[in-house]
């Protein structure tokens, strides 16, 4: 496989008790909703493990994304209304690339990375961008995305 500079092939990520809660909002809004989505959990009286995550779930053409978030917890059970709870999640054949500085300025830059990687290695997307923030609140964020290939190619 051919990888564009800053790109690396990664077998998978999963986590253990993951709750996750789909919405769309302007994108201006993301540090409300993810304050949200937090408070959410740790008011239902459950305990955050993180790394936070969410993936997009659109192409914002009118500022509007589609986004699930994501926090795996500690608890093995999760009830609370308006999210959703699995007990693992997992992503197989993935493409990443790390966000640093300015997530704003670089993060097309780093999309369209991806996306050029899976076209000159004839490889489909089979998921949306996924942003993994790190557990230390570290400057940088890692975008994945999943991918697969016809077996008639």
């Amino acid at each position: 496989m051919k990888l564009l500079p800053g790109v690396f092939k990664v077998e998978k990520f999963g986590f253990q008790n993951v709750v996750s809660k789909r919405t769309k909002f302007h994108y201006s809004e993301m540090e409300k909703n993810y304050e949200d989505f937090a408070s959410g959990i740790t008011d239902g009286g459950y305990s955050i493990k993180g790394p936070y995550f969410y993936s997009l779930n659109n192409v914002p053409t009118d500022e509007m994304i589609d986004v699930e978030m994501f926090f795996p917890i500690i608890e093995n059970s999760f009830e609370v209304e308006g999210y959703q709870f699995a007990s693992y999640f997992e992503i197989n054949q993935l493409l990443k690339t790390t966000i640093v500085g300015d997530f704003d300025r670089t993060t097309e830059h780093s999309y369209a990375g991806l996306l050029v990687t899976l076209e000159e290695n004839k490889l489909n997307l089979a998921t949306p961008f996924y942003h993994i923030f790190p557990k230390n609140g570290s400057k940088y964020v890692d975008l994945y995305i999943g991918y697969y290939r016809n077996i008639s190619q």
